[in-house]
């Protein structure tokens, strides 16, 4: 049907767009007619399932997928704590912003700190900024100010994430005699029912390991080692049930093997699908034009349609 409906009203490299996409059944049909296209779909594994759909269409051109999530959130901070949407936060609203955050985290404000918002039980808590993702440098900071302190404990809450600090910070933290914990702010914050009702859970982040080779010279090949899904206790229990292995967590992985801190270039992909269920977990050697120093970053999807990215330097020889 619908391919009828597209060639009835577009010619080939014409746009084509579907602002509720679902599974991606338009877009796949516009890709292969030869119609550029937009979609877009609030759900994650709507999302997902639609990259997988067309990653699937043989000669299917390079696309890219774009969160914009920050955008609704800058909307949501500004209507609910500020003036206008369209005017800077006041120091009177982020304070607002932040009290409302550690209310829902079930932590006390504290005042009178550089990097730290708030206290729940033995614990300090940094809370990172609505239109901006928690950084290394910015994590440094609220571990130094808990040094100082003496406080042995620092919980993160973010809402996006600077890519590939999990392991480097939680160890850096570890030599400075801080527990930390990353913990991710859920979208259900901004709906007004859920806040209210207090359905609203902070997950730690999931994080990954993997192992880069170098089987001859100018290659670099990855392994997929281990990826950790923290809290898998409150997984439904008819999920946990079919988990084996950690790899039964994993549904999609790919490497970007030059990542410039910029767009994931995705240069190599593994996923499963209805008829094939297994996943290899170690991808095809890369070959580089040149030796030098290089960033790979490993991105993996789990089964809730969640990304956990991984950035490994490597020097190529």
């Amino acid at each position: 049907m619908l391919r009828r409906i597209l060639k009835a009203s577009s010619s080939e490299g014409d746009l084509v767009a579907d602002f509720f996409c679902g599974s991606g059944t338009t877009l796949a049909v516009a890709e292969k007619l030869g119609r550029r296209w937009i979609g877009c779909d609030l759900g994650r594994w709507g999302t997902h399932v639609t990259r997988k759909r067309l990653l699937g269409i043989e000669n299917c051109k390079p696309f890219e997928v774009l969160n914009l999530g920050k955008y609704e959130r800058q909307y949501w901070q500004g209507v609910t704590f500020g003036d206008a949407k369209d005017k800077p936060l006041t120091e009177r609203a982020l304070y607002e912003y932040l009290a409302f955050i550690l209310k829902l985290y079930g932590a006390q404000p504290v005042a009178g700190m550089a990097h730290l918002h708030g206290k729940k039980g033995k614990a300090m808590i940094h809370i990172g900024a609505v239109d901006a993702p928690v950084t290394i440098g910015e994590i440094d900071a609220a571990v130094e100010e808990c040094a100082k302190l003496k406080q042995g404990e620092l919980h993160v809450l973010g809402w996006e994430w600077e890519m590939g600090l999990y392991d480097l910070m939680v160890e850096a933290a570890k030599k400075k005699g801080v527990k930390l914990l990353l913990l991710q702010i859920p979208r259900e914050v901004m709906e007004q029912q859920a806040a209210a009702k207090g359905d609203v859970r902070f997950f730690e982040l999931a994080y990954l390991e993997a192992e880069i080779k170098q089987p001859k010279k100018l290659t670099a090949q990855v392994a997929l080692k281990d990826f950790v899904i923290p809290n898998t206790e409150l997984i439904p229990e008819e999920v946990r049930s079919k988990v084996k292995k950690w790899s039964d967590y994993v549904d999609y992985w790919s490497v970007d093997w030059d990542f410039r801190n910029d767009t994931f270039m995705q240069g190599w992909v593994a996923y499963r699908t209805r008829k094939e269920r297994k996943l290899s977990l170690t991808c095809d050697a890369h070959t580089y034009e040149k030796a030098g120093k290089y960033r790979i970053l490993v991105k993996v999807i789990d089964i809730f349609g969640n990304d956990t990215s991984q950035a490994f330097d490597v020097e190529v020889k």
